[in-house]
């Protein structure tokens, strides 16, 4: 998997200031109702996603973004973040009650598309969900970085070729997410 450290140290300083109230209480609530106290974020970016977890749970997150760290481990001082590739996460197996992304596996090439499905669920005790731009054609989406960056994904079709329980498959509403996203959440079969 190629990284452009330039062009994601850009979007990193474009998220700055794009704080989703909403959403980051929606992923407070899902953690909530699930039962979870200690979870992870799969390319937490600057951690915006995160900005309504209580500081009694346990958070993770890793990304590849240096910059993005940086940020992240000013904000929330009291979580861990670590440097870190989602084909290879820098966490032990059954690390986490939850692990989540949003807007992650959208980038993530076809060939290593399974591996960093595998790498959430190896990490997992229990709970996934990804809330992803969908797709049922997965076509590559035009971007302004560049072209082979973005593409719409079908969770659901990918996950069910897992160990999994198909739990939720849902549009959010868009006042929880303007990005027309599907939350997908899967229970690791024991």
């Amino acid at each position: 998997m190629n990284y452009n450290e330039n062009l994601w140290d850009t979007y990193t300083d474009e998220n700055q200031n794009n704080i989703f109230e909403g959403l980051s209480n929606f992923f407070y609530h899902t953690a909530i109702s699930l039962g979870v106290t200690s979870i992870c974020e799969a390319g937490c970016n600057i951690g915006n996603n995160l900005a309504s977890m209580p500081r009694d749970f346990s958070v993770s997150g890793f990304d590849l973004n240096k910059h993005a760290l940086s940020t992240t481990k000013s904000r929330y001082p009291d979580f861990d973040f670590k440097l870190g590739n989602i084909v290879d996460i820098p966490f032990p197996d059954n690390s986490f009650d939850l692990v989540f992304t949003r807007g992650v596996l959208i980038h993530i090439p076809e060939s290593d598309l399974d591996k960093a499905m595998s790498e959430l669920m190896r990490i997992s005790k229990k709970w996934i969900f990804n809330l992803e731009y969908y797709g049922e054609d997965e076509k590559m989406i035009e971007w302004k970085r560049g072209d082979d960056l973005l593409w719409y994904r079908n969770m659901k079709k990918r996950w069910l070729k897992h160990p999994v329980e198909l739990i939720s498959n849902t549009e959010l509403p868009l006042s929880i997410d303007s990005s027309k996203s599907k939350f997908t959440l899967v229970k690791k079969n024991s």
